[in-house]
């Protein structure tokens, strides 16, 4: 009996957990509590096609959400260099048939050494932190041609 009560206590939270959630009611229909169901099936989307971006547009705008996000994360001292440098160069990869590309990703290194230097100096980096940004600067500059 002592076990009774908690074996029905766990029984009924897994019960809850895997219970779908009710149904919404219907709007303007007599069964207030029915489905509500299309008409038509509707014709598949494909990527790129009634506002839906294509898995290119995808994965560029994940790199340049994840370089923002790394680059606010490296001035916090939470991610190294490395880390906000390789985001910087996904978004390059993502977008390098543009005409643009390799110059905005040599921009963004440009700033972020200039972050990774202060952040040496003031001592709250490691010196390989501007050594890292370095490279990916030099990478940037030979991508859009400067060396």
């Amino acid at each position: 009996m002592k076990l009774l009560i908690p074996s029905l206590l766990i029984a009924s939270v897994a019960f809850a957990q895997v219970t779908p959630a009710p149904l919404k009611p219907a709007s303007g229909g007599s069964n207030p509590m029915a489905p509500v169901r299309p008409n038509t099936t509707p014709a598949p989307v494909q990527p790129g096609q009634g506002g839906l971006p294509t898995a290119a547009e995808q994965r560029l705008s994940y790199a340049q959400q994840a370089f923002g996000l790394a680059h606010s994360m490296y001035r916090q001292g939470n991610i190294s260099a490395d880390a906000a440098a390789t985001w910087s160069l996904r978004i390059y990869e993502a977008q390098k048939d543009s005409p643009t590309a390799a110059k905005e990703h040599l921009d963004r290194m440009i700033a972020l050494e200039k972050l990774a230097i202060e952040r040496v100096q003031g001592g709250s980096a490691p010196v390989l932190d501007k050594m890292t940004v370095a490279f990916f600067r030099a990478h940037a500059e030979q991508l859009a041609g400067k060396k």
